[in-house]
C-alpha cells in the first residue's frame, strides 16, 4: 500500500483506539453508548478494507464498513433525540444495507440482473439514512437547551455526514475505481477521529454520552452549573404559573424570551441548569401534562373530550398528547382519566 495510505489508516486506527478507551470509562454502557461502539466497529471495518485485500477477512470488513451509514444514523439520533428509541423498522434498514450486499457477494452475483437489488438498492439507501441523520438533528435544533450539544450539530453532523454522503456519492458514481480515491478517501476520516476525541475528552460528560442524573421531577430538580441567574429562574417560574404562556400552541423560546425581554441565550441556560430540562418541549410539556392530568381527574369535567382538554394545554394534535402524556405518567390519557374517575 501506498505509505500515505499506510500512515492515514495507522493514525485513524490508533484514533478509534482512543475513542473505545474512553467509551470505556462510562461506569454504564446505555443504547447510546452501545451505538457509539458499534459505529467505531463499522469505522474498524472501513478502515481495514484495503489492508485486508486479498485475504479471507476481506468480506468480513467490507460487511463491517457497509454499517457506517446507517450506526452513524442511529447513533446521532440517540445523541439530538431525547426520547429515541431503538425501533425493529430502524434495526431493519441497517441490516438491509448491510446483508444484501454481503448475500450478493457470497452469492456472487456481482454485474448479473439482480445487481440492483443486492447493490444498488442498499447503496440509494446509504443516502436516505444520511438525510435522515441531518433531518433528525435540525429537528431538533431550535427546541435544544444544551448549548455545547447545539453547537456540536454543525461539526458533528454537518461535517461527519458531508463526508460521507461525498465518499459514498464519489466512490459509487462520480469515480468507481479510481486508484487516487482509494488512497485520498482515508485523509479526511483520521481528522474527523480526532475531531471526535477532542469532543468526548472536552465533553466527556452529559454531551455525545448521558450522565444518568438522580432519580426525581425535572421540573423541581436543580442543576449546579456556574452562571445562572437565579433571579431569571425565579421570574420564569412565576410568568408560566401567573401568565401560562404554555397554553399557546407552537410557542417557541424566542416569543417565551421576548415576553421575559432577555436573550434567548440566557432563558435557554436558566431552563437548562436551572430547571434540569434539556429541550425545550419538554419544560412546556411539563406543565401542559401537570395541567391535563388535574382536568382528568376532575370529576366535573368527566364528560369533556380527552382531545379539548389537549388543545386547551396547548397541544397541536391528540397524538401528540397521547404521546407526551404517556411518556410523563405511563398510561395513555384515556387509561389514565378512567383509573381514577
Amino acid at each position: 500500500m501506498p505509505t500515505l495510505l499506510t500512515a492515514a489508516i495507522a493514525f485513524s486506527l490508533s484514533q478509534v483506539a482512543l475513542s473505545l478507551l474512553l467509551l470505556a470509562r462510562q461506569p454504564r454502557w446505555g443504547l447510546r453508548e452501545q451505538l457509539f461502539g458499534l459505529l467505531m466497529l463499522a469505522v474498524v471495518g472501513y478502515l481495514l478494507t484495503p489492508v485486508l485485500a486479498g485475504s479471507n477477512f476481506h468480506i468480513v470488513a467490507s460487511t463491517l464498513q457497509t454499517a457506517v451509514p446507517g450506526m452513524f444514523w442511529l447513533f446521532s439520533a440517540s445523541v439530538f433525540d431525547d426520547h429515541f428509541k431503538l425501533r425493529y423498522w430502524q434495526i431493519g434498514l441497517v441490516k438491509f444495507t448491510v446483508l444484501m450486499p454481503l448475500a450478493g457477494a457470497l452469492l456472487g452475483l456481482a454485474g448479473l440482473e439482480l445487481n440492483w437489488l443486492f447493490y444498488t438498492l442498499p447503496q440509494g439507501l446509504e443516502f436516505c439514512l444520511l438525510a435522515l441523520t441531518l433531518w433528525v438533528v435540525s429537528q431538533h435544533w431550535r427546541t435544544d437547551l444544551v448549548e455545547s450539544r447545539r453547537r456540536l450539530r454543525i461539526w458533528f453532523v454537518g461535517c461527519n455526514g458531508s463526508y460521507l454522503f461525498i465518499l459514498i456519492f464519489s466512490r459509487e458514481i462520480l469515480f468507481p475505481g479510481e486508484s487516487w480515491l482509494a488512497t485520498w478517501e482515508y485523509i479526511p476520516p483520521a481528522l474527523l477521529l480526532l475531531a471526535i476525541n477532542a469532543t468526548l475528552l472536552q465533553y466527556r460528560e452529559g454531551l455525545l454520552f448521558l450522565r444518568r442524573s438522580p432519580s426525581g421531577s425535572a421540573a423541581t430538580r436543580r442543576v449546579e452549573s456556574a452562571g445562572v441567574d437565579d433571579s431569571l429562574v425565579k421570574g420564569l417560574q412565576a410568568h408560566m404559573e401567573a401568565a401560562s404562556p404554555w397554553r399557546e400552541m407552537g410557542l417557541t423560546i424566542g416569543q417565551l424570551a421576548q415576553q421575559l425581554d432577555v436573550p434567548q441565550y440566557r432563558l435557554r441556560l436558566a431552563i437548562n441548569s436551572g430547571l434540569g430540562f434539556r429541550n425545550f418541549s419538554d419544560f412546556l410539556n411539563s406543565y401542559r401534562i401537570a395541567e391535563a392530568a388535574a382536568r382528568l381527574r376532575n370529576p366535573a369535567e368527566t364528560q369533556l373530550p380527552v382531545l379539548t382538554i389537549a388543545m386547551d394545554a396547548g397541544f397541536r394534535s391528540l397524538s401528540s398528547f397521547n404521546k407526551a402524556f404517556k411518556q410523563a405518567q405511563g398510561q395513555t390519557p384515556t387509561a389514565w382519566r378512567k383509573a381514577r374517575t
